[in-house]
């Protein structure tokens, strides 16, 4: 979940780098800094601890990014520093991951699914969801041990759920119906 500060910062610098078209160069140069915060924990106490100044900051982006990121990303950095707003890097990559899905009619998701899917049920989830949809979907599968059976795909605003427990419960449902 993003919040609305990491939404707007996100969407200024989408803006940006649509109009500089650098949509794609930004998107790789947040996820690797991104990946180097996460990475190493005191890089990114270094910009999130309030007891460092916004200037130390901006000192320590200017040696570190200038003339190493486009533009674009390197004066979003600088304002994040400014306004003490480091914190929210990570929500801004996914907030910008959102708008340059929505851009290219993409939607991305997740599968959970009780054993390990073989490329070709893969493929046919990846094809019932993207005709679902309507738009081109990127998902990502993981096990998970504690369904009995089936895959549950979650997608956007959209769940489908092909699990055994949600078969069990429908059919349960329909005999409770007719009995009555």
């Amino acid at each position: 979940m993003t919040s609305d500060i990491s939404k707007n910062y996100a969407q200024a610098l989408y803006q940006v780098a649509e109009a500089n078209k650098k949509v794609e160069l930004v998107f790789s140069e947040l996820r690797l800094i991104d990946q180097v915060f996460s990475m190493d924990s005191k890089i990114k106490e270094f910009f999130e601890t309030p007891v460092i100044s916004p200037d130390q900051k901006k000192h320590i982006i200017q040696l570190s990014l200038e003339k190493k990121v486009s533009n674009e990303l390197f004066n979003t950095i600088i304002l994040l520093s400014e306004n003490n707003r480091l914190s929210y890097f990570s929500e801004i990559v996914m907030a910008y991951q959102e708008l340059t899905d929505d851009a290219n009619g993409v939607c991305r998701g997740r599968v959970r699914s009780a054993a390990s899917l073989g490329a070709e049920q893969r493929k046919k989830i990846e094809d019932k969801v993207t005709q679902a949809t309507g738009k081109k979907v990127i998902l990502t599968f993981e096990e998970e041990p504690s369904l009995l059976g089936g895959t549950i795909a979650q997608v956007g605003g959209w769940t489908f759920d092909d699990s055994l427990e949600s078969h069990l419960k429908r059919m349960s449902e329909t005999l409770k119906r007719r009995s009555h």
